[in-house]
């Protein structure tokens, strides 16, 4: 696995996202339990690639563009995390970051 390689799969685990169809994704965040985004996949009259972000809805019908992009990196790039959820959670985890202990003289 090469340099790039290893960056992509550290970006994938970092902002996951799910290919549901051939050009469908949904798009993982907080919270896990169901998707925050899809990632609708479509080519122009000239075979140029859409990405299409929509708002979640259990029901496609009623999912709204929110935004467009030249590829699916982008678009996944683009729905961002919920913060406040996530610095929740860094606030339960105290203590110093990789184990370091720090003695007090």
């Amino acid at each position: 696995m090469g340099r790039s390689e290893r960056g992509d799969e550290v970006e994938r685990e970092r902002m996951p996202y799910v290919q549901i169809d051939t050009n469908l994704w949904a798009v993982m965040r907080y919270p896990r339990d169901h998707p925050v985004a899809m990632i609708l996949g479509v080519a122009n009259r000239d075979n140029v690639p859409l990405f299409f972000v929509q708002q979640w809805h259990p029901e496609p019908s009623k999912r709204r563009v929110i935004s467009q992009h030249d590829t699916l990196e982008a678009a996944n790039a683009s729905v961002l995390w919920d913060l406040e959820k996530v610095e929740a959670a860094g606030r339960t985890r105290v203590g110093p970051p990789n184990g370091v202990t720090t003695s007090q003289t």
